[in-house]
């Protein structure tokens, strides 16, 4: 029998999701100081507008690159934007570690050291943080990553049986934490932020949320700083409010002005690189 009552879902979007996407996609590269090329943003249009698909926006960005290498330092920006746009057409989710894995394989192929794409980082690593005066966050341990990340998801998957009760704040401000967690473990040697604001955009959205595109297409590194201030492992440093206030603009409608983060650190009077709560210790934290 060929009859069945599934029906096909197409994963080309309309007009206004692959708008969204782009919006997405070319604002989260600045969370890795990336900067899109004009040639990716006029391919963006006609991807848009629904002249060529996204099998075709990637032909052409590959061509580009390899006829213009001195466009190289934008190569990774449109690649990885243009397959933002593309995964946030799929109405599919899956809550798993794996899909992290399938998250940054998708994105990042072709893109980054092979040897670095979808798999799990095996090298310590560290990165000074701005927001944090040029401290680093205690990223977990390569052996940790794989039992850790299976741990926080069993936990979120026992919080997700009280998230009907719960109000949306309750429920976001759980899974704005959960995200955080990820992000900390920081799974792979490159794109994490890109790849767990993905996931959490797509998660979001599978508990019913509607995500605004506009903090991440506009304030992407201000996102970036306020996961590192949460899991800062200085208690001075240390706070949850900015990815609060974060949370607020994606799902609730605020619209006050973000600051600049970076720079409200540095104004700060109250740390000295002698303060030993302030050094980075290497330890990764958990709850």
């Amino acid at each position: 029998m060929d009859n069945d009552d599934y029906i096909v879902q197409p994963s080309k979007g309309t007009e206004r999701s692959r708008a969204y996407g782009w919006s997405v996609g070319f604002g989260l590269q600045r969370a890795d100081g990336l900067m899109p090329s004009e040639y990716a943003r006029s391919t963006a249009q006609a991807n848009i507008v629904g002249e060529i698909d996204y099998q075709t926006v990637g032909a052409m960005l590959r061509d580009y690159h390899a006829a213009n290498p001195d466009e190289r330092s934008h190569m990774e920006a449109d690649i990885v934007a243009s397959r933002i746009s593309q995964l946030l057409q799929s109405p599919t989710f899956s809550f798993a570690p794996a899909a992290l894995r399938t998250i940054h394989r998708f994105l990042f192929a072709d893109a980054l050291n092979p040897d670095w794409v979808g798999v799990w980082r095996n090298e310590v690593i560290v990165k000074q943080e701005p927001v944090l005066l040029g401290k680093s966050v205690a990223y977990a341990a390569p052996a940790d990553i794989e039992p850790t990340l299976d741990y926080d998801f069993q936990e979120e998957r026992k919080r997700q049986r009280d998230y009907d009760r719960l109000s949306d704040q309750q429920t976001a401000d759980s899974v704005f934490a959960f995200v955080s967690g990820i992000w900390q473990i920081h799974p792979f040697r490159e794109g994490n932020t890109r790849t767990c604001a993905v996931f959490a955009i797509q998660y979001l959205r599978f508990l019913g949320f509607t995500v605004d595109n506009r903090p991440f297409q506009d304030h992407a590194q201000y996102f970036r700083d306020a996961l590192a201030l949460c899991n800062a492992s200085s208690r001075i440093l240390r706070s949850s409010d900015e990815l609060q206030t974060f949370e607020q603009h994606v799902l609730f409608g605020a619209d006050e002005p973000l600051p600049d983060l970076r720079a409200l650190a540095a104004q700060r009077t109250d740390i000295t690189d002698t303060d030993p709560d302030d050094l980075f210790n290497g330890i990764a934290r958990r709850p």
